[in-house]
């Protein structure tokens, strides 16, 4: 039985790992340092959190079909919070995907 306490934690500690990520200072950078080294750590820390989007879809979807097809190893409150914790990652998901496209239009629009 997944635990929805447990569950919500590890969302909030995601979602604080990346506003901390997001609201970070840029380094300083030298001359010779590559500009592209921030950068990979955004992305890897936003591919890690759509990856851990997809496993909880994934995770759900099994349970789903578990309990679906008759199986006994899983009971329906399982499911439920399965789905609900997959749902949850999903929204998440979008709205930080909004708020980036927000943050994207508004740096473009500045006026230099």
């Amino acid at each position: 039985m997944t635990d929805p306490i447990t569950a919500m934690a590890s969302a909030t500690a995601d979602l604080g790992a990346l506003a901390r990520a997001a609201s970070a200072p840029p380094p300083a950078l030298s001359e010779s340092a590559d500009a592209t080294g921030s950068g990979a750590s955004f992305l890897a820390a936003l591919g890690a959190a759509l990856n851990r989007v997809d496993s909880h879809i994934a995770s759900a979807s099994a349970a789903a079909k578990s309990f679906a097809a008759g199986g006994s190893d899983i009971s329906l409150s399982d499911v439920m919070i399965s789905l609900e914790e997959a749902n949850l990652a999903l929204q998440t998901a979008a709205t930080v995907r909004d708020k980036v496209a927000a943050a994207y239009t508004t740096i473009m629009n500045m006026q230099v």
